[in-house]
């Protein structure tokens, strides 16, 4: 039974926004403080928002990193006196969100086989 008030281990989570966030920037130019608004009001563990959890330093890091492996790319947009990095996916990252279903499975089956070993081990 999982503890809902016990936090998700951060890396764990990370993988799976990265997956979100790529969805996301495949329908939509979007912005980072624009990505947290949209994530924070998700509840993809146990019903949990991810409020208390992402921060928009995390933000800056996965968007960081996404750009980095070549999955997004960012261009700076004005807005009246503000520049604003606003983010496109790349056919990198469209590859990852069509095989997201995939990816997913693949970690679940991955984390039932170690569970299980883990299990018969005792």
């Amino acid at each position: 039974m999982v503890d809902n008030k016990m936090p998700y281990d951060k890396d764990l989570q990370r993988g799976i926004v990265k997956i979100m966030i790529l969805s996301y920037i495949k329908k939509h130019r979007t912005y980072p403080y624009q990505l947290l608004g949209i994530l924070k009001s998700l509840k993809p563990f146990h019903d949990r928002n991810m409020h208390s959890t992402i921060t928009k330093n995390d933000i800056y890091n996965m968007t960081s990193a996404l750009e980095k492996g070549g999955y997004i790319r960012s261009s700076t947009q004005m807005s009246g006196r503000k520049a604003k990095k606003v983010f496109t996916i790349t056919k990198r990252g469209e590859g990852v969100v069509k095989d997201k279903n995939r990816i997913f499975f693949a970690m679940i089956s991955q984390l039932k086989r170690l569970v299980k070993e883990e299990f018969n081990d005792q």
